[in-house]
């Protein structure tokens, strides 16, 4: 049902903001394609204003490769990450945006660490965190109790066991029931990614398991793929866990398609955003 409320006909008065603000906050100086790849599947899924916040040490490679999203490059440390000195200018950003994404490619250190506590406490807009920012939370977890928004979080096995302290093995023997645990533990959606991705939502008895997708994804970039999508889904009101749901599907369904072209060795993750239109085409008809 909410894949044919967003994929529906789009209104002949509609303007931009129809489709909703979103803001991925992403990337580094050593890490700049995450950045680029997640606000670029957004803009492909029909968000209506992307907002691409990253350090300003990695403007020269992300600006050029980003011409239609806003532009937000923010103090950086010698490390080519966010500095502390990012962090209000984020929360003001995040504040005016429909959603937020956190983490692709955001670099694991005490700046980053604090970027990632801070909006955890006070974004009051659904907020997806991947990647390194998950690893942030790893050693405070419990901030997720206090949430002032839906949450959904995006691992792989690995930074799952970080979450935890499950070992990677025992996660992948009980992959729905360590995410059912969680999701309700910590009132959040989560989404465990894998061969076969399984989502679930705090206060669900079920959980759902994707089926789309390939082996030919598993190459470095796809991780920041998904997030943009359900970012852009997030954007546009679906609601959390139906974004979560339908963006693993979407992912999925555009690496198929860009297996069928290319082949599982030499795909990208920048081929299955090139993908996505063909995909999304099904789902408006």
């Amino acid at each position: 049902a909410q894949a044919k409320k967003i994929f529906q006909r789009r209104d002949l008065m509609a303007n931009k903001g129809t489709f909703g603000r979103a803001l991925s906050i992403c990337g580094s100086r050593n890490m700049q394609g995450a950045a680029v790849l997640a606000a670029s599947s957004t803009l492909r899924c029909g968000a209506g204003l992307v907002t691409a916040a990253f350090p300003d040490a990695a403007y020269s490679a992300i600006a050029p490769k980003l011409t239609e999203s806003l532009l937000l490059p923010l103090p950086s440390n010698e490390a080519g990450t966010f500095s502390s000195g990012a962090i209000p200018a984020l929360l003001e950003q995040a504040e005016k945006s429909s959603a937020v994404l956190v983490g692709c490619g955001l670099g694991l250190n005490l700046h980053t660490k604090g970027l990632v506590s801070a909006l955890v406490q006070n974004c009051t807009k659904t907020m997806i965190i991947d990647a390194d920012g998950i690893n942030a939370l790893a050693a405070n977890i419990d901030i997720l109790k206090n949430i002032k928004a839906p949450v959904i979080l995006t691992p792989h096995p690995g930074e799952m066991s970080r979450l935890t302290g499950m070992s990677i093995a025992d996660i992948e023997r009980d992959r729905v029931n360590v995410a059912r645990r969680f999701a309700d533990e910590y009132g959040v959606v989560l989404l465990l990614k894998g061969a076969s991705t399984v989502i679930a939502g705090a206060g669900r008895r079920d959980a759902y398991i994707n089926v789309t997708g390939n082996q030919g994804m598993a190459k470095g970039g796809s991780g920041d793929m998904l997030s943009g999508i359900i970012l852009a889904l997030l954007a546009q009101g679906v609601y959390p866990l139906d974004a979560a749901v339908l963006g693993a599907y979407i992912h999925g369904a555009a690496g198929d398609a860009a297996a069928r072209e290319l082949s599982l060795s030499s795909m990208l993750a920048s081929d299955c955003i090139a993908a996505l239109p063909r995909v999304l085409r099904t789902l408006e008809r």
